[in-house]
C-alpha cells in the first residue's frame, strides 16, 4: 500500500474511536461548554454568513470561523471575534456558511452516460482516471467535499487520490470500495459492464481474500453486491473489522436483506428494502435495521431523475454539467440520453408509483427510528455529479424530513458513518476547514445549494 493510502487507513481507525466519545456542542463553543477563544493568528476568515454548522442546533446569525493551516481555531460571533491582521476575509455576508457536504454514494467513473455498455467500453483502463478528474472537480466546486465511491477501477481511484490529497487536482476527498464483491454466474460476470472491478467470489476463502485485497489497495470501505452466502459475508465482515472499515451494498430478497442485517452489514444502498416494488417495509426488516443500527442510503434521486427529464427536457441541457465536461464527451453523453423513456432499468411509466413508494418506505424509516444517511448514486444515467446532492435533499424534505435534519445527515451524520466524525462534519473549533458558502438558505429552500459560492476543503480555497 502506497503512503498516502497507509495515512488514510490510520485516520479511518483514529477517527473511529475518537468519534465515539466526541460531544457535539453548539457551533461558539468548547467542550467546556466558554465561547471560543481568540486566536492571535488565522490564515482565512469567514465573516457574515448566517451558520449552519451541523449540529443541529439554532443558526448562528453574523458568524465568524477563522481557519488557520487546515483546521478551524475559532467559531462565534462578530461580537464575540474579530479578524486577526493578515489574514484572507471571505464574505458571506446575506450568504449561508455549511459544513462541506458529504455524498454517501457516488461512481466517479460515470458522467451521466445512459448507455454503461458503450461508456465502460470507451473510457475504461487508461482513461477511467481521466474521467475521475471530471467528477471530481465537478462535485468539488458543487460543495461536495467528501465523496463515498462505490465500484470505482482501483488503480484509477488510486491515482485520483492521491493527485487530491498532494494539491495537484481539485477534488473531495474520496473514501473508496475498490470495486465491489459478489457470488454471480459467470455468465452475469461476463455481460456486467463493471467487469474489471468486479471481484467474483464462490467460496468462504474467496470472499475473505478479496476483502483483503480490497483493503490492501486503500478501501475506505467494502461493498458487497447480491449473490453471497452468510458464510462468505461474515468472513468479509471479519476482515473489514479488523481493518476498521464498514461494509456496505446491495441487497436482493427479503431473506438476503434480513441475512445481511444479522451479519452486519452496516449499510444498505437503494431503497428496494427486499419489497421490490412494494410500497411498505416489512416490520421484522424495520426492527432489525434499528436494532442492529443499521444505515440505509436510499439514494432516489437516481429512480426519479428520469422522468423529470422526460417532463422537462432542457434538463438534459444541464448547463452545470456542460461547462464542466469536454466538449467531445459531453456530446457522447448528450446523444446517449435524448430519448430518456428508453432507459429500460427506470421503467419511465413505473414513475408515479415509485414515487409514492419512496415515499412511504422513507417515512416508515424515519417513523421507525431507522438511520437514514444522504447518497446519490451520482453518475449514473442524467444523474450530474453537479446537482444530485441538493436534488437528493429535497426530495427528502418533500417527503417529511425537517430541512435542519437534512443537512446534518449530508454533514455530520454522513461523516459519523465513515468514522470521521472527529475531524468533518460540523463547523466546529479542531475540525479540519471543510465548509461552504450558498448565495441563500437551505432551511429555506435546499435548492439554494445549487448557488455555491465559495469552497474551502482541507483549508484551501476554491471559487466555482
Amino acid at each position: 500500500m502506497n503512503t498516502t493510502r497507509l495515512r488514510t487507513r490510520l485516520r479511518f481507525l483514529l477517527a473511529g474511536a475518537l468519534t465515539a466519545v466526541a460531544v457535539a456542542l453548539p457551533a461558539a463553543q468548547t467542550f467546556d461548554g466558554e465561547a471560543d477563544p481568540q486566536p492571535a493568528a488565522a490564515d482565512l476568515a469567514v465573516v457574515g454568513g448566517l451558520l449552519i454548522d451541523g449540529h443541529e442546533g439554532p443558526p448562528l446569525a453574523g458568524a465568524v470561523v477563522l481557519v488557520e493551516g487546515n483546521r478551524i481555531v475559532a467559531v462565534g460571533s462578530r461580537d464575540e471575534l474579530t479578524v486577526p491582521d493578515g489574514a484572507e476575509v471571505i464574505d458571506a455576508r446575506g450568504m449561508t456558511i455549511l459544513p462541506g457536504l458529504i455524498d454517501a454514494h457516488v461512481h466517479l467513473d460515470i458522467l451521466g452516460h445512459s448507455d454503461y455498455q458503450h461508456w465502460h467500453g470507451r473510457y475504461r483502463d487508461g482513461r477511467y482516471a481521466e474521467i475521475m478528474a471530471i467528477s471530481t472537480r465537478q462535485l468539488l466546486l458543487s460543495g461536495v467535499t467528501t465523496v463515498v465511491d462505490l465500484a470505482g477501477q482501483p488503480a484509477a481511484l488510486g491515482q485520483i487520490q492521491d493527485r487530491i490529497e498532494s494539491g495537484d487536482l481539485p477534488g473531495p476527498r474520496v473514501v473508496a470500495s475498490m470495486g465491489w464483491i459478489t457470488n454471480w454466474t459467470d455468465e452475469q460476470v461476463a455481460r456486467h459492464h463493471r467487469r474489471s472491478h468486479t471481484v467474483n467470489v464462490r467460496t468462504v476463502e474467496e470472499a475473505r481474500a478479496a476483502a483483503r485485497t480490497a483493503i490492501a489497495q486503500g478501501a475506505g470501505i467494502i461493498k458487497v453486491h447480491t449473490g453471497l452466502t452468510e458464510s462468505q459475508m461474515r468472513a468479509i465482515r471479519e476482515e473489514a473489522d479488523a481493518a476498521g472499515i464498514r461494509i456496505t451494498g446491495h441487497v436482493g430478497t427479503r431473506d438476503d436483506l434480513l441475512m445481511r442485517i444479522r451479519t452486519g452489514q452496516d449499510g444498505i444502498e437503494h431503497l428496494s428494502l427486499g419489497t421490490g416494488s412494494g410500497p411498505t417495509v416489512a416490520p421484522e426488516v424495520l426492527q432489525g435495521l434499528v436494532d442492529q443500527g443499521t444505515y440505509v442510503i436510499p439514494t432516489m434521486i437516481q429512480t426519479v431523475i428520469q422522468g423529470r427529464a422526460v417532463e422537462w427536457p432542457d434538463w438534459r441541457d444541464n448547463p452545470r454539467a456542460r461547462a464542466g465536461t469536454p466538449p467531445a464527451i459531453w456530446a457522447d453523453i448528450r446523444r446517449s440520453i435524448e430519448h430518456p423513456r428508453r432507459f429500460g432499468y427506470f421503467g419511465g411509466s413505473l414513475r408515479v408509483q415509485r414515487i409514492a413508494g419512496m415515499s412511504a418506505k422513507l417515512r416508515q424509516l424515519r417513523d421507525a427510528g431507522v438511520r437514514v444517511l444522504v447518497g446519490t448514486d451520482s453518475g449514473t444515467p442524467l444523474n450530474f455529479h453537479t446537482d444530485a446532492l441538493w436534488q437528493e435533499m429535497d426530495l427528502m424534505v418533500s417527503y417529511g424530513f425537517a430541512p435542519l435534519e437534512v443537512l446534518a445527515m449530508a454533514t455530520r451524520r454522513n461523516a459519523e458513518y465513515l468514522g470521521r466524525g472527529a475531524e468533518l462534519g460540523t463547523v466546529t473549533r479542531g475540525k479540519l476547514a471543510d465548509l461552504i458558502v450558498v448565495d441563500g438558505n437551505p432551511l429555506l429552500s435546499m435548492r439554494d445549494l445549487r448557488n455555491v459560492v465559495t469552497v474551502v476543503k482541507d483549508g484551501r480555497v476554491y471559487t466555482p
